[in-house]
Formats: C-alpha cells, sequence, structure tokens
C-alpha cells in the first residue's frame, strides 16, 4: 500500500539462510511513544493534526479491505525534518511481528506473539479482547481513539496489572471523560474522542474515513491549526489574539486566536451556504448543441453557394466586356486599311486612253493650317471602352 502517510516497503523476502527480511524507507525523527514520554499531554491542535493524519493512511487500508489490528503509539512514527512541519506514518500495515523483544518495546504488555491474539491490550477494542465476533474496521477507530485520549491527557483510559484484567476492563469498564483529567480540552473534541471509544462496533464510526471525517469537521469548527486547515489567521486577527511586549514583540494567545479562526470559519461557511442558495434560484438551461451545429452548417453552406454564384456572374461580365472590347478593336482598324488599298485602284483607273504631251510643271497647291489639322488628326476611336472614358472624363 503506498500513501504519504503509511511507511513505505522497498523490499522483502527470504535469505538463503532463512531469514526472513523486509526493506522500509528510511525515516527520521521518533516514535509517538517517544515523544508523549517526553511531551504528553499534547496541545489539542497538535493532537488532532497527527491524528488527521494517521487517519488517512488507516483510511487507505480500509478501503483496501484491510485492519490493521495493532495500532497504537509506537506503531505512528513522527517524521521531523528542517524546516518542514512534521508528518505522521502509520508503521506495521498488515504485518504481524515475528518476535517481540519486550525490553526495546515500551509496550511491553504486548499479545502480538506467535499463536496469541494480535494487538496491545492497552489499544485493543473489546471485541478484539474478547475474540467472540470477526473484526472491522470499527476495531481500528477503536485503537485510534485511546491514541488520541492518550495525546490529549498524558493517560490511557484503562491500565491494569495483568493483561487479562487490562482485557477485561476493555470489555466491560466505561472510560473516564478526557475532560476529566485535563479540563482544558474542548468539549467538542471530547465528544468525538468518547464517540470511537464506544463499546459496541456499530455505535462508533464504521472507519477511519468517517472519523477523520468526523474530527476534521470539529476541528475547523474549534479554528484548531492542522495540516489540512484552509482558515490561515489574518494580521488583524492575530494582533486581536496577541499583546505586544515592551520589546515590540507579539505575543498570541492561542485559546483567543482559535476563536478568532472558528468565528471567521462559521462566517465563511454562512457566505457559501447563502451563495449556495442564490444560485439555486435559477433554473438550468438545456441548449441543443446539436441542432445549434446544424443550423450553423446549414447557413454556411447557404453563404457558400451565393458566393460561388456571385463569382461565376463576375467572371462572365468580364468575358463579355472582354469580347465586346476585341470586336470594337478590329472594326476601327480595318476602316483604314480599306481606304489605303482603294486610293491605289483609283489612281490606276484614271490615266485617259489617248497620249498627250506632257504639261508644264504647274505649282502645288497651297496647304491651309485646317488641311494639316484634319490630316494629323487620328481617326475616332469608337470602341466600348472609348465610349466609357470620354462619359466619365467629360
Amino acid at each position: 500500500m503506498h500513501h504519504p502517510n503509511a511507511v513505505t516497503v522497498n523490499d522483502f523476502g527470504t535469505t538463503e539462510d532463512g531469514w526472513l527480511y523486509i526493506v522500509m524507507e528510511l525515516l527520521e525523527g521518533r516514535t509517538l511513544r517517544d515523544l508523549l514520554a517526553r511531551e504528553a499531554p499534547l496541545d489539542p491542535a497538535r493532537a488532532v493534526s497527527f491524528m488527521l493524519q494517521a487517519c488517512a493512511a488507516v483510511g487507505a487500508a480500509h478501503d483496501a479491505k484491510l485492519i490493521h489490528r495493532d495500532l497504537k503509539p509506537a506503531n505512528i512514527f513522527i517524521e521531523q525534518r528542517p524546516d518542514l512541519p512534521a508528518v505522521a506514518k502509520v508503521l506495521d500495515f498488515g504485518v504481524a511481528k515475528f518476535a517481540v523483544d519486550e525490553h526495546e518495546d515500551d509496550d511491553y504488555q504486548t499479545l502480538t506473539q506467535v499463536g496469541a491474539i494480535i494487538g496491545t491490550p492497552r489499544y485493543m477494542s473489546p471485541e478484539q479482547c474478547a475474540g467472540t465476533a470477526p473484526l472491522t474496521p470499527a476495531s481500528d477507530v477503536y485503537s485510534l481513539g485511546i491514541i488520541l485520549y492518550e495525546m490529549l491527557t498524558g493517560t490511557v483510559p484503562f491500565s491494569a496489572d495483568t493483561p487479562l484484567a487490562l482485557a477485561m476492563k476493555q470489555v466491560t469498564e466505561a472510560p473516564r471523560p478526557p475532560r476529566e483529567v485535563v479540563p482544558a480540552i474542548p468539549r467538542e473534541l471530547e465528544t468525538v474522542v468518547l464517540h470511537a471509544l464506544a463499546k459496541q462496533a456499530i455505535a462508533r464510526p464504521p472507519d477511519a474515513n468517517e472519523f477523520r471525517r468526523e474530527l476534521h469537521a470539529t476541528a475547523e469548527e474549534l479554528g484548531l491549526e492542522h495540516s489540512d486547515s484552509t482558515v490561515a489567521p489574518t494580521m488583524a486577527a492575530l494582533r486581536h489574539a496577541g499583546t505586544q511586549s515592551p520589546s515590540g514583540r507579539l505575543v498570541i494567545d492561542l485559546a483567543t486566536l482559535r476563536q478568532v479562526q472558528a468565528a471567521s470559519s462559521e462566517s465563511d461557511s454562512a457566505e457559501l451556504a447563502n451563495d449556495a442558495a442564490a444560485k439555486a434560484k435559477f433554473g438550468r438551461m438545456n441548449v441543443p448543441m446539436e441542432k445549434r451545429a446544424t443550423a450553423q452548417a446549414a447557413h454556411r453552406g447557404r453563404v457558400a453557394v451565393v458566393t460561388m454564384i456571385a463569382l461565376i456572374a463576375i467572371v462572365a461580365a468580364l468575358g463579355i466586356g472582354y469580347r465586346w472590347r476585341h470586336n470594337s478593336d478590329g472594326v476601327s482598324s480595318s476602316q483604314p486599311a480599306n481606304a489605303n488599298v482603294a486610293a491605289p485602284v483609283a489612281a490606276v483607273a484614271s490615266p485617259s486612253q489617248s497620249a498627250s504631251p506632257s504639261p508644264s510643271p504647274s505649282p502645288k497647291p497651297r496647304i491651309t493650317n485646317n488641311e494639316r489639322k484634319n490630316e494629323n488628326k487620328k481617326p475616332k476611336d469608337t470602341s466600348f471602352w472609348s465610349k466609357w472614358k470620354r462619359r466619365i472624363f467629360h
């Protein structure tokens, strides 16, 4: 199984000598057991943040039809790296312990040895201690509830001298309310813890995913900081929740800050609800996209046909005009040629039949200016284009 909050198993197998081995990722930090031994009880926001991450990993296992059966602080590792927030990783997913060293394991009263019930009595569910019913994901939810109880109060709800006596308390006795141990615990958070510690499996959240949703909603309501928090404090909220020291530093009261964040979260939720209600007033419009596309295609086809007809008409008009001009130019050019041919014929037919003595040379007739202009004047062009030019320019 691969999840950001679960340890990654890189390899496993058997050596040539018959030893079983498993290779996991190298983590930097310490277990939740070591952390609680030094810093318990934890701040509610910190405890909730670790529990939300652990629930995410266990919820992924429940989605894959796996039950951990041995959830405890020693199997939750808090990975801490420089300049990065702490990350909780769940260990030993679906892997039974092959041997138990009671001196190294702080939870020495364990029942994970071969041939015994799998689990640790201090964190086992009543049905797991009794062994009378098949286990469900709700059994892991009970173990997560005890771990959250211990993070908030610094102690487990049940303790005894022997594993059997501890198992009997898990089955028969009700847990002490966390607020009796630490009164500063928010009442809403106590309700979530006691819901997870119900004796009957059917009375608890059915799996880790549902328990996480319930815890997440409570954290948002209380304004607790966690890894999935969407509410970031503004500078105005920080100044309202803090007090300026003589040195100029701002000392923040976390309780006041969380109250401000909770109020901001409630206002945001109310705005979202109002927006959703306003949007619901408008009905949905169904647009027939296929019919619209068909109409557009038909319109484009009609435009293409009209354009093609117009182009054909323009080409035909140009062809007729060119043919008309060509015929007009041919007629006008043939008239001067006929005149030049007729002149020699007339000259040949003009001499008389009788011979006469050559007359004396006579002076050439004088040509007037009007005659010169008439000779130099070109024949008038009567073509189609000339007519249009004279109409346009005259």
